[in-house]
C-alpha cells in the first residue's frame, strides 16, 4: 500500500509487527531494530508544536534534497538493462509519490495549527463557565484535537511505510546488472541515500505526531474523571500554548511560499 487516503491510522509496520524483511531493512538504516533516531524538534522547542513543526521542516528539506538525484537517475536511466529499468521505475515512483505527500504533510501542520489557535482563542473568551460547563468544552475540544491528530498520525505512518519498502526496493537493485555504467550505479547510490535520509526524516515526524496524540488522549482520560483543578489547568495549559502553534503556523506557511518541491529547473 502506498501512500493512499485509506491508509490506518496506526503504523502497524514500525515495530515487532513489522514483516521481516522490513526490519532488516530499517535496522540496515538506522543501525538498530529497536533505538530510535535523535529527533530535532528537542533543539528547537520541547512542546509538541516546536518538535512538529521542526520534524515536519527537516522532511520537507531532505525530500528537497532528493529532487536533484531522482532527476538526474532518470537522465541516466535510459538504457533498457535490468538496473535501468529499476532506477527509472524507483525515481518516477519518487517524483510522483512523495513530494506530493510531503507538501500535504506541511498543509496539515497548519491547518492542526489553526484549529488549536481557534479552540484556544474560543476558550480564552472571557464567558462565565460552571465548572462543568468549561468541563464539557475542554472534552468537546480536546475529542476534535484529538481526531486532528490521530487522521494526521495515519497519514504519517503510511508515508513512512512507503519509503520503509521503497528504500528496500532500491537496495535490492544493488545486485542487478553488475556491468552497468559506473555513473548510473553511483546515481541509483546516492539516490537511496538521499531516500534513506528522507525516510528517517518521515519517522521522527511520525513520532511527533504520536507524542502529540498520545498527550491529548491522556488529557481527555483525565478529563473525564471529573477533576475540577485538571480542568482549570487544562484550560490554561492549552492557552499558554498558542505562541509555540502560532510559530508552527508560520513555519508551514513559509515552507509553503518558499518550497518548490517541483520538477527541474
Amino acid at each position: 500500500m502506498w501512500l493512499d487516503d485509506s491508509a490506518p491510522e496506526r503504523d502497524h509496520g514500525s515495530g515487532e509487527d513489522a514483516r521481516p524483511e522490513e526490519r532488516a531493512v530499517r535496522k540496515e538504516v538506522t543501525g538498530t531494530e529497536t533505538a530510535p533516531e535523535e529527533t530535532p524538534a528537542a533543539a528547537k522547542e520541547g512542546s509538541h508544536a516546536g518538535a512538529l513543526s521542526a520534524t515536519c521542516e527537516a522532511l520537507f528539506r531532505a525530500t528537497e534534497e532528493v529532487l536533484p538525484w531522482a532527476w538526474k537517475l532518470l537522465q541516466l536511466a535510459k538504457g533498457s538493462g535490468a538496473l535501468s529499468g529499476a532506477a527509472r521505475g524507483a525515481s518516477l515512483e519518487f517524483l510522483d509519490r512523495i513530494p506530493p505527500h510531503v507538501r500535504r504533510g506541511v498543509s496539515e501542520l497548519q491547518a492542526f495549527s489553526n484549529l488549536w489557535q481557534a479552540v484556544c482563542t474560543r476558550l480564552g473568551r472571557p464567558v462565565a463557565r460552571s465548572t462543568e460547563e468549561l468541563q464539557r468544552e475542554l472534552s468537546e475540544d480536546l475529542q476534535l484535537l484529538l481526531r486532528g491528530a490521530q487522521a494526521r498520525l495515519g497519514t504519517t505512518a503510511a508515508l513512512e511505510q512507503g519509503l520503509l519498502l521503497h528504500v528496500g526496493r532500491l537496495r535490492e537493485s544493488r545486485g542487478m546488472e553488475p556491468g552497468a555504467a559506473l555513473e548510473l550505479r553511483a546515481a541509483l547510490d546516492a539516490f537511496t541515500h538521499a531516500v534513506t535520509q528522507v525516510m528517517t526524516s518521515a519517522s521522527a515526524y511520525r513520532r511527533a505526531w504520536e507524542v502529540a496524540e498520545a498527550e491529548l488522549a491522556e488529557s481527555a482520560a483525565w478529563l473525564g474523571a471529573g477533576d475540577p483543578g485538571f480542568c482549570a489547568w487544562l484550560a490554561e495549559h492549552l492557552a499558554a500554548s498558542v505562541p509555540a502553534w502560532r510559530e508552527a503556523q508560520a513555519s508551514s506557511r513559509l515552507l509553503q511560499e518558499l518550497g518548490a518541491l517541483s520538477g527541474p529547473a
